[in-house]
């Protein structure tokens, strides 16, 4: 596949990202917004990886998984305790953090 068409489809998985990341109010829809960034950045650097280092892109990818998992596995159990102090995932709701 042309290198150019996947870092254009990287840029629109980053861009419906950070305008679901801005619109949306549920901290759970953030965070799937904040995934989807993630993926296209990753894919970004996976496509470009082909130019640099090829086996350094597999392990590049291994480790995002990886981080990926431990990062919402961590934002769960943050909404869950979230949810048990206030009963809300409200973004713009969250105890402490208003004016």
């Amino acid at each position: 596949m042309n290198e150019m068409v996947i870092l254009v489809v990287s840029s629109m998985l980053f861009c419906i990202g950070m305008v679901g990341a801005v619109i949306h109010k549920s901290a759970v829809r953030v965070m799937i917004s904040l995934e989807i960034m993630f993926n296209g950045t990753l894919l970004a650097l996976l496509a470009l990886s082909k130019y640099f280092n090829p086996l350094g892109g597999g392990i590049l990818a291994l480790y995002a998984i990886a981080l990926s998992s431990v990062e919402v596995g961590l934002l769960v159990s943050v909404f869950i305790l979230l949810y048990r102090r206030s009963r809300n995932l409200d973004v713009y709701e969250i105890p402490g953090l208003g004016e």
